[in-house]
């Protein structure tokens, strides 16, 4: 009896967390969003929340990566990455995209990674 609840909780969490990256990928496809900051603010969060720390991770060390010139960035951000958190990660990659004017390609990749990832879940639902 136990493992039968134990096996709904998981099911229903995954389900949740699955209704909750829709949610998310319907919003951001909207093309005309005007305010993409707060967007991105809220993917970080979600992917966070929906254990996708490393593809965040991955996300923000692409985008640093390819502006580091931009950032004035001495050391490859690869090597720093494992010495700091992803909040300082994102903290790091935010503050220069605003004062860059880079929020809508940050968007952009945020906005890429879950389109694959959504790609990633349909496939996977239609094999399970």
């Amino acid at each position: 009896m136990m493992i039968n609840n134990t096996l709904i909780l998981i099911f229903m969490s995954s389900s949740l967390k699955r209704n909750k990256f829709l949610q998310l990928f319907q919003t951001i496809n909207n093309k005309h969003i005007k305010y993409r900051g707060p967007l991105i603010l809220r993917i970080y969060g979600l992917m966070n929340e929906l254990e996708l720390s490393n593809e965040n991770r991955y996300i923000l060390c692409n985008f640093i990566d390819q502006n580091s010139e931009k950032f004035n960035l001495r050391k490859d951000i690869y090597d720093l990455n494992n010495d700091v958190s992803l909040s300082q990660l994102f903290l790091f990659a935010y503050s220069k995209a605003r004062t860059n004017n880079l929020i809508p390609k940050l968007y952009s990749e945020y906005v890429n990674t879950v389109n694959s990832l959504s790609k990633k879940i349909d496939i996977h639902a239609n094999f399970s």
